[in-house]
């Protein structure tokens, strides 16, 4: 359900339903196109102000708990938010009670709390995909909504913390020199099989990812009209790697790692010409290409 908020001197928004009791109220911008640029398939599709994702359902017989994309947009940073405490994560309250959805407690991993040893950088955390800070541009309510399941993958806590945020920080800062960028991110599971879960009896598992990708889109004047840049990181890393532009790849290998489609917008020719960018280069010229962008 939503409504259709409208003055003369402002955007159009839409009133969104909140998939849970918890969230603050989804205030949907529509000069936000977070979907831009076209991803396919989708499943269960949740838009929120800062970010659209598409999380995992059972139609293939098997719950991954996780989000497939989460796709936003980014906008030159133009006011400070206030600041709020973060909540406890929230998730899809019918789905959660189907168990078809994890709540924050499949993430708590109580048992670690005694083990020190995998109690700090060696457990996993409820990595966001869209960022709190890039929502936080919006508005609070935008930034407080990121503490979902349903925008949140298992992640190695000095991965999420060191090599992920890097560039999450790099990305924000392209988006203050264009004025706007687009992201679209998820996990990648070999096979596309996962072979380890997070959860303990009774709790919904949510799948653990082999690696991360991340596709960064820019408008230009270029003759395809975007320039990209895509990133396939792994969960399991050095804590020592934060240089993330050794990870650069191809959209192509993307869409061959994950079986879905992105710039579905471009034409065909168009389409070809940016996914092939950026295949099998060398450590020099990946480190040179986003140094370039």
């Amino acid at each position: 359900m939503c409504v259709i908020l409208c003055s003369l001197v402002q955007v159009c928004s839409v009133a969104q339903e909140a998939p849970g009791t918890k969230y603050k109220p989804i205030v949907l911008d529509r000069s936000y196109e977070h979907t831009k640029w076209g991803i396919s398939p989708s499943d269960l599709i949740y838009e929120f102000a800062a970010y659209t994702t598409s999380f995992d359902s059972d139609d293939e017989g098997v719950l991954w708990g996780v989000p497939e994309w989460v796709a936003y947009e980014i906008k030159k940073k133009d006011k400070r938010v206030e600041k709020y405490s973060r909540p406890k994560w929230m998730t899809d309250d019918k789905l959660n009670a189907k168990d078809k959805a994890p709540n924050d407690a499949t993430y708590a991993v109580s048992g670690t709390r005694g083990i020190k040893e995998v109690s700090g950088s060696y457990r996993y955390v409820r990595g966001h995909m869209c960022p709190k800070a890039a929502a936080d541009r919006i508005s609070s309510a935008a930034g407080y909504n990121t503490h979902t399941i349903l925008n949140a993958v298992p992640q190695l806590q000095w991965q999420n913390n060191g090599i992920w945020k890097s560039l999450e920080s790099r990305v924000l800062e392209w988006a203050d020199q264009y004025n706007r960028v687009w992201v679209i991110c998820g996990p990648v599971f070999f096979g596309r099989n996962p072979a380890v879960w997070l959860g303990q009896k009774g709790e919904v598992k949510a799948a653990v990812a082999d690696a991360f990708y991340k596709i960064v889109i820019r408008e230009s004047v270029g003759s395809a009209g975007v320039e990209t840049l895509s990133f396939v990181i792994p969960n399991v890393i050095p804590k020592t790697k934060r240089d993330f532009s050794e990870y650069l790849t191809s959209i192509g290998r993307i869409e061959g790692l994950t079986g879905l489609t992105f710039l579905n917008e471009l034409n065909a020719t168009d389409q070809k010409q940016v996914k092939l960018k950026h295949l099998s280069l060398s450590l020099p010229d990946k480190k040179s290409a986003v140094s370039r962008w």
